[in-house]
């Protein structure tokens, strides 16, 4: 995805922030995959934003598997507005995020970021719901800051394939700010069955002269 925003004058200060750690915004305005689109959500948000804009755009990821680092180019979008139109905000964005089972350490590991166009410094994001501050509690925890969330240990599939949590951001005594959203947190399987060999030996044939590969 190439962004460009092109809007009134005073926003050439305009940032952009995915909610899928495995892509970024570089210097030249490209939407550039870090790693393997597998270990990706269907979908992620990006979000353009500076003292005179605030808008996001939903990204969907179709197709097969893509190597990184690359650059996807999908679209080009422009916006345009009065010269002093007002800031638009959207509400608190959770994408759906996947995790692999049975991951290896180092632990904890991103999965994935929740945006709020309405935080301030003196707001917090919080994560409540099974898997988070109910049992099995821990398993995922959220930046307060920045609102990443993180898988803390190896999760497996055949136990739970998917938690529903509840995302809001409030200020530093608990008052609710924005949300609570619904978050969903797959986990997509990994072939962990061994194979088994029920005899001690196996006899097999082939033909002279067969060719190579058959």
């Amino acid at each position: 995805v190439s962004v460009e925003f092109d809007d009134c004058t005073g926003n050439e200060d305009v940032r952009f922030e995915v909610s899928d750690p495995s892509f970024q915004v570089d210097e030249n305005l490209n939407l550039v995959l870090l790693q393997d689109v597998l270990n990706t959500s269907p979908g992620l948000f990006i979000r353009g934003f500076g003292a005179h804009a605030d808008d996001v755009a939903q990204v969907k990821i179709m197709g097969a598997a893509v190597q990184p680092p690359h650059t996807l180019k999908l679209f080009k979008a422009k916006s345009s507005c009065p010269k002093h139109r007002k800031k638009f905000k959207r509400s608190l964005l959770v994408p759906p995020m996947i995790v692999t089972e049975n991951q290896r350490a180092p632990f904890p590991r991103i999965i994935g970021r929740v945006i709020s166009a309405e935080k301030s410094r003196s707001h917090i994001f919080r994560l409540t719901g099974p898997g988070a501050d109910q049992d099995p509690k821990g398993l995922f925890i959220i930046d307060m800051e920045t609102g990443d969330v993180l898988v803390s240990r190896s999760l497996d599939r055949e136990a739970i394939e998917s938690y529903q949590l509840e995302v809001s951001t409030t200020d530093f005594a608990g008052n609710l700010v924005e949300g609570p959203a619904i978050l969903v947190i797959t986990v997509i399987d990994q072939n962990d069955n061994r194979p088994i060999f029920k005899e001690t030996h196996y006899t097999g044939e082939v033909l002279e002269g067969s060719p190579t590969g058959r």
